[in-house]
């Protein structure tokens, strides 16, 4: 008999609509509170679940009632206490060497170069491994947590006044440094099963790291017919054959397409790309990235990813919080605009905290990334134009009578 657990993150997570044939089956602990959970077998809202043991503990106890046939999740820092468990309960999935080979980035990048140029790397324990590194590699340089995601707690180092300002900060016993790589990024998102592959590339219109200068950022996708899309796919499967990998897996790749015309590796994990990329795909191919991925690990079928080429291909751009008080302007007025949201949570004055941080975004769909690009830099531009300063106070109340909600 079926018999699913689940560790949640999102807030939007739907499981009883992506997995009806065993809602009745799901016992879901969550960071985050459900809606749509009156059918679930067990229903847990465990505060800070992303942080705490409680889950895995009362999972454990629940398998040794009664076996648990499927474990899941599809949030980014559960996936290697979930490979865990599978392993000790003996759930088919990912394993927790292949779980950790995807999150922690030193390990990622020394099985990933096996068959992809990455950057220079080295493991940080002390600030003279950061000092050794510049004095063998030069500027710039860039450090980051080895377990860390959405370009949180990123320093690019640009020379000794950096390395000093830098050294100035609590350090921490997680940490990398790379050489920073000139070019362009782009993105791949797959979910890959047997008998089962969905591919698809995009470029991000600014750098990731954007954000903690004030550049709104966000992607564009290629249109699959594209050549550069094909050589984007034919950069993951020759990363992938480097990893030991899931029998059914999402993956979101980050990639750097140099001057010089070379594909770098920057990273890639073992699950769907955040912001906006699933809204994203759903519009351009009505493939549900979650519910791909997650059925199919629940032994559920799914519908084929389409065969023809899309309509139309979409990008998505996100202002960001202004650091003071400012209201969202309403709906841009051009006619390809396919989606436009407000942060309606977000407090007033508030400053990006990781590359989706967000006061309003937009959708455009166009016929290709060069029409789509176009169209959502005359959208930006227009969000920009007429953002309007706001009351503090009362946007303060607003904002509190939201998250109350």
């Amino acid at each position: 008999m079926t018999r699913v657990a689940v560790i949640n993150y999102g807030p939007k997570s739907d499981y009883a609509a992506m997995l009806p044939e065993l809602a009745d089956t799901l016992h879901v602990f969550t960071h985050n509170e459900l809606h749509n959970t009156d059918a679930f077998a067990r229903y847990e809202h465990v505060p800070d679940c992303e942080f705490v043991p409680y889950p895995e503990l009362r999972i454990r106890q629940l398998a040794a009632e009664k076996p648990f046939t499927h474990l899941i999740t599809d949030n980014e820092y559960d996936l290697e206490r979930v490979a865990r468990i599978r392993e000790d309960l003996g759930i088919p999935g990912q394993s927790a060497a292949s779980a950790l080979s995807f999150r922690d980035k030193v390990v990622m990048k020394e099985v990933a170069s096996r068959t992809v140029p990455t950057a220079a790397f080295a493991r940080l324990e002390t600030i003279t491994d950061l000092t050794g590194f510049i004095a063998a590699h030069a500027y710039p340089v860039v450090v980051k947590p080895v377990k860390q995601g959405g370009s949180r707690d990123i320093s690019v180092l640009r020379g000794e006044d950096d390395l000093m300002e830098f050294s100035r900060r609590h350090w921490r016993e997680d940490l990398m440094v790379e050489d920073f790589v000139e070019g362009r990024m782009y993105h791949v998102d797959a979910v890959l099963a047997p008998g089962y592959r969905f591919v698809a590339s995009s470029r991000y219109v600014r750098s990731c790291l954007g954000v903690f200068s004030g550049e709104n950022n966000g992607s564009i996708q290629l249109h699959p017919e594209e050549k550069f899309a094909g050589r984007l796919e034919e950069f993951l499967d020759r990363v992938l054959e480097a990893f030991e990998v899931p029998e059914i897996s999402a993956y979101h790749l980050e990639v750097f397409h140099t001057p010089e015309d070379e594909l770098v590796l920057c990273e890639i994990a073992s699950r769907v790309g955040g912001d906006r990329i699933p809204a994203l795909t759903r519009l351009t191919y009505g493939v549900d990235l979650h519910a791909s991925w997650l059925r199919q690990s629940c032994g559920l079928p799914v519908d084929p990813p389409p065969a023809a080429p899309p309509a139309e291909v979409h990008g998505s751009i996100s202002i960001l919080p202004q650091g003071r008080p400012v209201r969202a302007p309403r709906r841009p007025p051009f006619a390809w605009v396919r989606h436009y949201e407000v942060n309606e949570k977000l407090a007033p004055g508030a400053v990006a905290q990781n590359s989706t941080s967000f006061l309003c975004f937009v959708i455009v769909g166009g016929r290709d990334l060069a029409e789509v690009e176009e169209r959502l830099l005359q959208a930006e531009t227009w969000l920009m134009e007429n953002l309007e300063e706001a009351d503090a106070a009362k946007d303060a109340e607003a904002a509190e009578e939201a998250r109350a909600s």
